[in-house]
């Protein structure tokens, strides 16, 4: 009997451990789709409602995933502050403080730093937006193949690595 439950705690274990890395791939390409949607409210924000764009960022902040929200506003409160500073740098300050939270690859990083600074830009900045954002489509793309295709990986060599694991305490 006490075999029998130790079987299933580990199968058990390492089924969770499966899960755990499916999770984080979805929460990698949730965070992808939201930053899109993000950056589209404020291309759409900019281009309709002229707001500066500290204003932008916080109008945009509302309603959104907690980490991103927070970047959002404090962009937007050091833009206010220091309005001769720099503000690529100030979102790269905002993504390396959240480095650990954000599951975002550099060159993800590095595409949605291009975008923002291309939203920032004076008069026509469409064609340069939709570059970016053609590039972060893809991006999105890939992330959900990478999903498909791990998810299953991950359940089938955690199932099996705990019944190898069985077998070997047997």
């Amino acid at each position: 009997m006490l075999k029998v439950m130790g079987i299933c705690f580990i199968v058990a274990g390492t089924a969770g451990f499966g899960r755990y890395f499916s999770s984080y791939l979805k929460m990698h390409l949730e965070q992808l789709v939201e930053c899109r949607e993000i950056f589209t409210q404020m291309d759409a924000g900019r281009e309709y409602l002229r707001l500066p764009y500290a204003q932008l960022l916080k109008r945009t902040a509302k309603g959104k995933q907690e980490i991103i929200s927070q970047i959002l506003i404090e962009v937007a409160d050091e833009m206010e502050k220091n309005t001769q500073g720099d503000a690529t740098s100030l979102w790269d300050a905002a993504f390396q403080k959240r480095k650990k939270q954000l599951l975002l690859k550099e060159e993800e990083k590095d595409l949605l730093l291009s975008l923002a600074r291309s939203l920032m830009m004076e008069g026509d900045h469409t064609q340069v937006a939709k570059i970016y954002f053609m590039q972060l489509e893809d991006k999105i793309k890939k992330a959900m193949e990478e999903k498909r295709e791990k998810q299953k990986l991950y359940g089938a060599v955690s199932v099996l690595g705990g019944l190898f694991l069985v077998i070997l305490l047997l």
